[in-house]
């Protein structure tokens, strides 16, 4: 009987340790946890920061030779000269630059006809990771690659700068509100 109550007694010492030691263990896994969730929610801030920073922001674009608006634009984060062109449905990107940029092209990619200032040709339809002008970021952008013969000047057109808050012109400046 003794022996019985010694036994009883050991299995009920291993059961509350177990037990202990199964908490203290839930415990520093919730504290894991809770410490994941607070980064993600101070980086969530951040990340909304960021963005209403950029909602809030204004670019102003003097106008330049023949009453035109110039930028640099960043292609995935590679810079390239472009016109602003509001009546261009979308971001015309020469060869060159979209090369500059990571974004290659196979002859078989240009079935799409376009017009152009130099006439009708064919332009690859692709889709940009960013563009980026002076802290105006938009993702996704739809282009048109055009060989570089085809196009003197980059276009930065409508697939962009309607995703833009605002674009108006006023006083001589061209304004963009992101």
């Amino acid at each position: 009987m003794r022996s019985e109550f010694v036994f009883a007694v050991l299995v009920l010492l291993v059961a509350v340790v177990g037990v202990r030691l199964l908490d203290e263990r839930h415990e520093r896994r919730n504290a894991a946890v809770t410490r994941e969730a607070a980064a993600d929610v101070a980086s969530g801030a951040s990340d909304l920061r960021a963005y209403y920073a950029a909602v809030d922001q204004e670019v102003r674009v003097a106008r330049g030779a023949h009453d035109q608006f110039f930028v640099t634009a960043h292609i995935n984060r590679n810079p390239a000269e472009f016109l602003v062109d509001t009546g261009a449905s979308y971001v015309a990107l020469r060869e060159s630059d979209a090369a500059a940029a990571g974004v290659f092209t196979q002859p078989a990619d240009y079935s799409h006809v376009v017009r152009t200032a130099n006439g009708e040709t064919r332009a690859a339809l692709v889709t940009l990771r960013s563009i980026e002008v002076e802290g105006l970021r938009v993702d996704d952008v739809r282009a048109f690659i055009l060989p570089d013969e085809q196009l003197g000047m980059n276009l930065l057109g409508m697939s962009y700068l309607s995703r833009l808050k605002s674009v108006e012109a006023r006083g001589g400046e061209l304004v963009l509100k992101g």
